[in-house]
């Protein structure tokens, strides 16, 4: 009778921990941000970049209508974390302290739906 409990018991364990242990399923969190990603691009990014993502060469800002939306995703999670993998070579630096003074402002944005945007400058 013992071992029966014991193996029910080992049972019940087991596939409390196979379950994750609630059995509940996490919400995933959906953030909304102030303006769309158009707005967000015209209001802050352009006057450093250009309109069409063409760079400004006085103000010593990069083209950002070069490149594909997987690369330009990798470039803004760098700036947005503060320059942890450096994928396009570039120096992100001021575009890092920079970035924090916009998200301030209410220009955040989903990075993604960014990079998705800015790949399709040239094509406007």
């Amino acid at each position: 009778m013992i071992k029966q409990i014991s193996t029910i018991a080992l049972v019940a364990i087991a596939a409390i921990a196979f379950t994750g242990c609630s059995g509940e399923k996490k919400a995933t969190e959906v953030k909304t941000y102030k303006y769309s990603t158009t707005e967000v691009y015209e209001k802050s990014c352009s006057k450093c970049h250009g309109l069409n993502g063409e760079g400004n060469v006085e103000k010593k800002t990069p083209a950002l209508n070069d490149r594909t939306a997987g690369e330009m995703a990798q470039d803004l999670f760098d700036v947005k974390n503060g320059g942890t993998n450096q994928s396009s070579g570039t120096d992100h630096e001021i575009m890092e302290h920079n970035m924090q003074k916009l998200v301030d402002k209410g220009f955040d944005y989903d990075i993604n739906s960014m990079a998705e945007y800015m790949s399709k400058l040239s094509k406007k």
